[in-house]
């Protein structure tokens, strides 16, 4: 477990009722420490027609953001607070940055130039070469001497001017946190689980993560969450979580659905429910033909 008094709290933004995290380094952070996946949510800016791979912002569930500010890992905070008015010295500071930033584009486009020219300088040299030859044999009615010299063809590639990229070309860095925040953040409320079915799906959320796994939503497999014995980059699902009321009565079709669902897929379905007493029992389901 993560030992809170040496580390920060993460800032999660609310945002229509949705916690995102903008910060590439909290998202690693709260994976890697505290076993939260969460949704990437934003599209890439060089592929934003396509929907494989996604970007921050990292959208939390609500269990994830009740689990984490039960651990004081996070601090959620209200993103309707306005911006403050960046001040002159603030602006030129910018404007210097983003000057910077094209400045040393332009000398990083011309050392690459400059070494495709140092590594092409044969098949340079042969073309003036040849170019030259053409040139004499259209003008065959003055007489010219053989061919210049090769030294005649070298190239001094410091002396090449060599254009710099156009602005507009040029990569621009997309903030994903204003600095020009004011000082005071507002908090935001949360007062998830409210209802019933939500108090059960985070207390079998909340014990599942006690036990060392990794979940994930669900929908797509027709459960409420997906549990995984490590990350779900290195691993596979092991169980499909469906969270039901302790009293709530089921026919044998229910069962022989659920059981189906896991077999589909390749997974075992977990039938989660919290009795009177506030403890989670887990019934797993697994399909087995008749031999």
């Amino acid at each position: 477990m993560c030992n809170m008094s040496a580390t920060k709290p993460i800032k999660v933004y609310l945002q229509n009722d949705k916690p995102l995290i903008w910060s590439s380094t909290d998202a690693v952070k709260i994976r890697e420490e505290w076993r939260i996946v969460g949704c990437l949510i934003g599209c890439l800016p060089r592929l934003p027609r396509q929907n494989n791979h996604l970007g921050l912002p990292l959208q939390l569930s609500k269990e994830e953001v009740t689990l984490l500010l039960e651990k004081g890992a996070i601090l959620l905070l209200n993103d309707a607070t306005g911006l403050k008015e960046p001040s002159e010295k603030e602006r030129e500071e910018f404007i210097e940055y983003r000057e910077a930033s094209y400045q040393s584009q332009v000398d990083l486009f011309r050392a690459e130039r400059k070494k495709e020219i140092y590594q092409n300088m044969a098949n340079i040299i042969e073309g003036k070469k040849a170019k030259a030859q053409k040139e004499e044999k259209k003008d065959s009615s003055e007489a010219t001497e053989p061919s210049e010299k090769e030294e005649d063809f070298s190239i001094d590639v410091d002396k090449v001017p060599i254009p710099p990229i156009p602005r507009k070309f040029s990569l621009v860095q997309i903030f994903t946190e204003s600095p020009y925040r004011l000082d005071q953040e507002i908090p935001a409320e949360w007062s998830h689980p409210e209802s019933k079915q939500e108090q059960l799906r985070y207390h079998v959320y909340r014990d599942l993560w006690n036990q060392g796994f990794f979940l994930s939503n669900g929908s797509k497999f027709g459960g409420d969450f997906l549990v995984y014995p490590g990350d779900p980059s290195r691993y596979h699902s092991h169980y499909i979580v469906i969270c039901i009321p302790h009293d709530k009565p089921m026919s044998a079709l229910d069962i022989v659905r659920m059981g189906r669902l896991g077999s589909n897929v390749r997974k075992t379905v977990l039938m989660c429910s919290q009795d009177c007493n506030q403890r989670i029992s887990y019934i797993s389901l697994q399909w087995s033909g008749i031999s």
